[in-house]
C-alpha cells in the first residue's frame, strides 16, 4: 500500500447554465495550469481535466485566468460539452446542478471524476 495521500478534486456541472465549475484547490493540485482540456470516457463513465502549460495539439484547450486570487473556482461555459455529456450519460436533469468528487494524478496533471460520484445539488428557492 502506498503512503502517498490521495488528493481530492471537486467539480460542479450546472446543466441549466451550461457551466463547469472547477474549485481553486483542484486547480492548485493540478499545478495552476494556464490551459486545461476536458476529456470524456463514455465507456468507463469518467470525466477528466487535463492541465497543461500550452494548448494541446489537436485538442480544444481552455485558457485559465491565472489571477484566481479572489475567486473560489474557475468557470467554463460550453453548450457542446454539456450536450455531449447528456447524450452519453442521459440520466441528467437539465434544470439541475451536479457535484462530482474525484482524484488528482499530480504527476500527469489530471483530475479524474467518475460519474458514480455524481450527486444532485438541490437548489434553494
Amino acid at each position: 500500500m502506498s503512503n502517498e495521500k490521495s488528493l481530492i478534486a471537486n467539480l460542479t456541472i450546472d446543466l441549466k447554465r451550461n457551466r463547469f465549475r472547477i474549485f481553486r484547490k483542484t486547480m492548485r493540485y493540478l499545478g495552476n495550469p494556464p490551459f486545461i482540456q476536458f476529456l470524456i470516457n463514455p465507456e468507463e463513465l469518467y470525466i477528466a481535466i487535463l492541465g497543461s502549460d500550452r494548448p494541446i495539439p489537436g485538442g480544444t484547450a481552455n485558457r485559465i485566468n491565472l489571477n484566481m486570487d479572489l475567486k473560489s473556482c474557475v468557470e467554463f461555459y460550453s453548450t457542446n460539452l454539456m450536450d455531449g455529456l447528456f447524450k452519453i450519460f442521459g440520466r441528467l436533469d437539465y434544470g439541475c446542478s451536479y457535484h462530482l468528487s474525484g482524484e488528482i494524478d499530480q504527476t500527469n496533471r489530471v483530475a479524474y471524476f467518475s460519474l458514480s460520484t455524481l450527486k444532485k445539488v438541490e437548489r434553494k428557492l
